[in-house]
């Protein structure tokens, strides 16, 4: 052992600058993934210390800038850091200026606001240390959530210093403490090689079989982090410390109690649900009265109803869709079924209106959606609706757990089999088909007949070389109704507009499924209609409850086709209800287009929702079969009996405000 004091050390190391991808990646996260990696990590370490409930505190303090530990060291590191970083380039780039500004911002100030994330779990030691401090390195057990081991990075950006502290107190009443910061690779003066971009606040460099640091331990532990160990030892006895100098509130303008309670809610429902997770929001700055906020199984469904209005994916789910799934845990029918890979639990709710959807927990935090759970997508489009939500644990999943563990992403909210090996991947997918037959078998199916009206006829397609043909070398009747050809455009178009600078994205736009965001045009109805030639037929007939079949027939071809459900005229089919003037897609959502699930891609969306799909070009004599669940918002989400019409149209055209060619029926 070192018999050195600890500091904030920079070792060797590649040349990196001040936007270096290891942490611009997590630059444009939002605040919820700090917020679920931290609680996270909280879960796991509760597992393993057996702790029934983790106890998560997010807490508000203040400290004088001087208490900051290794701050001269990093200071001196600054410095040379930014004459480095300009000499070797043609200056600083503007992104670097910012990140610059706000670490010298920070440093002018006698007092930083500090964020620390306290938890009541196993602690730390040297070994669980070396694991945190590292990227890719993980000591998790086979029942955690976690995987790839470098959750902590997240929280990095979260300080304008770029700077965090880690403090952990064991069972035994032993410390642990260490920091570490990000700013730009830099010379030493005397040295000919670069000093890393991190910095490590240890006693020394320790490289050897198993070992990685000498750390600050017992009375060596900075105030800064002892002052929350002591909190941790005097309410829990044993626990972590992730705290956050110079904390920037993720640069949102919402309170911390708003972020970490919509994030930790929406992600964590199931954990607090079912008890085994608590979460606090403890504001004890200085001048201000102390306050506390708590999120628990009590408070948990006033919560998530506070939030149900938000449609803005700020979190992996957003306020809707997260109050949606506690809905169905909470009052779904319960099972268990045993796969061939293990247990897991299922919450069915089935209801007359709305889409399917399915969530997937695991280890009580929400994973991804059927979307994104392979072989789930469009399986159940001949059901009535329901909500499924799957929940699965380490002890009873058993290797289906580890499976899907290991086929997580980096944030836990998707999943990749093709990543598992051979054995696994094969075992993962047989679970999951007997997932999906049963819940095929203990769901509702549509009875199609009940909405057949003698009005709608069998469309007979032809063998290979006919109009419609599927070259099968056999005829098919898939379709009710005539078609209609429609000689002029709807009295209104869509046009795009430049997006409204306060939307928020969505997870989904970000991964850019989203082309473009239309905006409802003016309800202006004096412009003349213009007539076109036929251009499409189309018919349309129900094909359960708030799901439509369509057919689309296109004598003459066209390019970039696109397809739209629309309220007609605000009529319901009673003629109740006339003269209301807007114009209303349907939210569409499990969309099949010629027996095929439409990829994201294909899909138009506008403020998180679905409106359209786009058909690509169609040939001369074509026809596309189209089906899709649907439901109306705003003045027409209570239509008893909705009278739709279909909407097909040129993309590119309606994209340039002009008068595509559209049908309707």
């Amino acid at each position: 052992m070192s018999n050195t004091s600890p500091e904030l050390l920079f070792g060797p190391g590649p040349n990196d600058g001040f936007t270096s991808s290891g942490i611009a990646a997590f630059d444009d996260l939002r605040p919820a993934a700090v917020v679920r990696e931290l609680i996270q990590n909280a879960l796991d370490a509760a597992r393993a210390g057996q702790v029934p409930r983790a106890v998560v505190r997010f807490r508000l303090t203040r400290a004088p800038r001087e208490a900051l530990p290794g701050l001269e060291n990093y200071k001196r590191a600054l410095v040379k850091a930014i004459a480095t970083q300009r000499t070797m380039g043609d200056g600083l780039s503007p992104k670097a200026e910012l990140v610059v500004a706000r670490i010298q911002g920070a440093l002018d100030r006698d007092e930083l606001e500090v964020l620390s994330v306290l938890d009541n779990g196993v602690g730390l030691n040297e070994q669980r240390m070396n694991a945190l401090l590292s990227d890719g390195l993980s000591i998790k057990e086979g029942g955690a959530t976690g995987t790839y081991g470098n959750g902590h990075s997240t929280a990095i950006p979260a300080s304008d210093l770029r700077y965090v502290l880690y403090g952990g107190v064991t069972a035994s009443g032993q410390r642990i403490g260490a920091g570490h910061a990000v700013i730009a690779s830099h010379q030493k003066e005397g040295e000919h090689h670069y000093q890393a971009a991190h910095g490590f606040f240890i006693r020394d460099f320790r490289a050897g079989v198993g070992t990685l640091y000498e750390y600050a331990t017992d009375d060596d532990v900075p105030a800064l982090i002892a002052r929350n160990l002591d909190s941790i030892r005097e309410m829990d006895g044993h626990g972590a410390a992730v705290i956050i100098p110079a904390f920037n509130n993720f640069l949102e303008e919402a309170s911390l109690w708003d972020m970490v309670s919509q994030a930790a809610s929406a992600n964590f429902f199931v954990a607090i649900e079912e008890g085994e997770l608590k979460v606090t929001v403890e504001d004890d700055r200085p001048g201000k009265e102390p306050k506390t906020w708590i999120l628990d199984r009590f408070t948990l469904r006033r919560i998530l109803d506070t939030y149900k209005d938000r449609r803005r994916a700020i979190a992996f789910l957003n306020g809707r869709r997260a109050f949606e799934a506690h809905r169905a845990y909470e009052t779904g029918t319960r099972h268990r079924i045993a796969t061939s890979a293990g247990k897991i639990d299922i919450r069915l709710l089935e209801s007359n209106a709305g889409s399917t959807r399915i969530d997937l927990c695991r280890n009580g935090m929400w994973i991804t959606d059927d979307r994104r759970i392979p072989g789930f997508h469009q399986k159940f489009t001949d059901r009535v609706p329901f909500h499924a939500v799957l929940s699965l644990n380490a002890r009873d999943g058993q290797h289906l757990h580890e499976c899907l563990r290991l086929a997580e992403g980096p944030l836990h909210n998707s999943i990749a089999i093709k990543l598992l090996p051979d054995r696994d991947r094969k075992a993962c997918r047989a679970a999951l088909r007997e997932i999906v037959e049963w819940i095929l078998e203990n769901t509702s199916k549509v009875q199609s007949n009940a909405y057949v009206s003698p009005d709608y006829l069998s469309l007979d397609f032809g063998d290979i070389g006919d109009e419609g043909g599927n070259g099968t070398g056999k005829r098919r009747k898939v379709f009710w109704g005539a078609p209609v050809a429609i000689t002029r455009n709807p009295s209104r178009q869509l046009h795009l507009l430049s997006p409204d600078p306060d939307y928020e994205e969505g997870e989904h736009e970000r991964r850019g499924r989203r082309r473009a965001i239309p905006s409802p045009p003016s309800p202006d109805r004096t412009r003349r209609r213009p007539v076109l030639p036929t251009i499409f037929q189309a018919a349309s007939c129900p094909a359960g409850p708030n799901r439509r079949r369509i057919l689309i027939k296109c004598p003459n071809g066209c390019a970039d086709a696109q397809l739209r459900l629309v309220a007609d005229e605000a009529l319901d089919a009673t003629c109740e209800r006339p003269g209301q003037d807007a114009y209303a897609p349907a939210v569409l959502s499990n969309v099949v287009v010629n027996g095929k699930a439409v990829a994201d891609g294909e899909l138009v969306v506008w403020e998180d929702d679905v409106i359209g799909v786009r058909l690509g070009n169609l040939a001369a004599k074509s026809s596309v079969e189209v089906e899709t669940d649907y439901r109306l918002t705003g003045d027409f989400e209570d239509l008893p009996n909705p009278s739709l019409r279909v909407e097909v149209f040129r993309t590119n055209r309606d994209q340039q405000g002009d008068s595509g060619p559209k049908s309707k029926q």
